[in-house]
């Protein structure tokens, strides 16, 4: 199916809200002690909205009635962004019909965010409250910390025990840079903030098969510009192979300079693929993106692609070959080894299955691969060098957040005639947390394909809207 897309960011931002209006319960009555506002996230250095993603689902899985969204930065400068802001801040309100809203934001926008608070006492009223996560600190903005006599409108996140602003302030321990943003215990701490009383759930519950539906944009990394022109396509998926179940896509759209794409109903108990599909200068270029389940709404998927001209794009392509090259993303950090807590690590099983054997990398999360000290959101990995060979102590530098890892997944065919195995063990080990399985077909760089697999950052018992009505009492209603 084909859809038309608004093509003005304003614009956008009202079919954005719209969207996650409709993606919430269908409750509308305010939370009890405070005012239900809208919630928008304000990412770091390099990111997107998608930090926010996981939070968004818990929100609406309490019955929030108003938008939960993040705006993707397109500038850091403050000339360009608080305009940015403004214009972002007003369509929520305007879609809505309130005065203010609550804000999270996160790293890097957390001083974007203090500044934009600073700027003047109008840009400051627009924020009831105000959320820092594990960035800015000391400089109390102007409306939201004051401290006493005046209400706390602030609360600060940080893993620094050093780290203040204002009176009101958490310090996690153990927890990395994004975990600290996404992680079940940090939507707690911003729910009581922002309500004054704890959350019915941290689950991010199953809806009915029927009425799961998703939605994002495809977006050139890290400048969060619209890959314009770009084919976005969604296909249903074997979840035992990940090869497409029909050749004729379940949706379609060719995306304008919002890269929007969606909404699009899905079944919550399958498994899907979005496949992107772009011309550049050295032909058609497509990009495969698989993900678990769909259990509930979600509107705020990110498709991140670097620009064909780009450091980071050409680094990589100079290993074209005849193997799989992919990257694995989740929403908290990779950790190979751990200082405080040995048991607090990742592991990430890779297994090739071809015509020809199975090929085996064994687990790729080390000590050297994702050092506790990094930040690691994703590993992208390519066979480095071209030799057939797995190298999980060699790493290749791409940037923040990134790192490059040399792991060999044979590829030899276009079509891909086999498959790969992404099982996932999230931290901590020696824990009954179940196993994150994610199969692909083995896509070959020596025809211009690229993957992204994205796991979960959470892990939870209910994964489908039957184990969640089965279950003693029942948090799906």
């Amino acid at each position: 199916m084909k859809h038309r897309l608004l093509s003005s960011t304003v614009a956008f931002v009202f079919v954005l809200v719209a969207l996650c209006v409709a993606g919430s319960l269908a409750s509308t009555t305010a939370v009890a002690g405070e005012p239900a506002l809208p919630i928008v996230f304000v990412h770091g250095a390099t990111g997107s909205a998608a930090q926010y993603e996981t939070q968004a689902m818990r929100w609406a899985s309490n019955n929030w009635p108003k938008p939960v969204t993040g705006i993707d930065r397109t500038s850091s400068s403050s000339a360009t962004l608080n305009p940015m802001l403004d214009a972002f801040f007003d369509a929520v309100m305007a879609e809505t019909g309130d005065s203010q809203i609550y804000v999270v934001a996160h790293s890097l926008g957390t001083s974007l965010m203090v500044n934009y608070l600073n700027s003047s006492p109008e840009r400051s009223a627009r924020v009831a409250k105000y959320i820092n996560i594990d960035g800015a600190q000391g400089t109390a903005p102007l409306y939201n910390c004051p401290g006493n006599p005046a209400p706390v409108n602030c609360l600060n996140i940080a893993r620094n025990p050093n780290s203040t602003m204002g009176p009101n302030n958490i310090h996690p321990v153990d927890y990395g840079h994004t975990q600290a943003v996404t992680s079940d215990e940090s939507f707690v701490w911003q729910y009581e903030f922002l309500t004054g009383k704890e959350p019915a759930t941290t689950l991010v519950l199953p809806e009915p098969p029927g009425r799961v539906e998703i939605a994002g944009r495809a977006l050139n990394y890290p400048a969060n510009t619209g890959i314009e022109g770009a084919t976005v396509r969604l296909y249903e998926v074997n979840s035992a192979t990940g090869a497409r179940k029909f050749s004729t896509p379940d949706a379609e759209v060719v995306v304008d300079a919002t890269g929007n794409f969606g909404p699009w109903p899905v079944n919550g108990q399958q498994r899907y693929e979005i496949n992107v599909i772009r011309q550049s200068a050295t032909g058609t270029d497509q990009r495969h993106f698989y993900y678990e389940p769909f259990i509930r709404s979600d509107y705020l998927l990110r498709l991140n692609i670097a620009p064909t001209d780009s450091t980071l794009s050409q680094t990589i392509w100079q290993y074209k070959g005849p193997h799989t090259g992919v990257s694995v993303v989740r929403a908290k950090e990779w950790w190979g080894d751990n200082p405080v807590n040995p048991n607090n690590v990742d592991k990430l099983y890779i297994t090739t299955t071809t015509l020809y054997g199975v090929v085996e990398a064994g687990n790729v999360v080390t000590g050297g691969t994702a050092p506790h000290t990094a930040l690691t959101i994703s590993m992208l990995m390519f066979d480095v060098g071209n030799d057939g060979i797995t190298h999980t102590d060699a790493l290749l530098p791409l940037g923040p957040f990134l790192a490059g890892l040399d792991v060999y997944m044979p590829a030899p065919a276009d079509p891909a005639n086999g498959k790969i195995t992404f099982a996932s063990q999230q931290r901590p080990q020696g824990t009954d947390l179940p196993q994150q399985v994610i199969n692909t077909p083995n896509w070959s760089m020596d025809t211009d394909h690229f993957m992204t697999v994205t796991f979960r950052d959470w892990v939870q018992d209910i994964n489908t809207w039957g184990e969640c009505k089965r279950a003693k009492p029942s948090p799906c209603k």
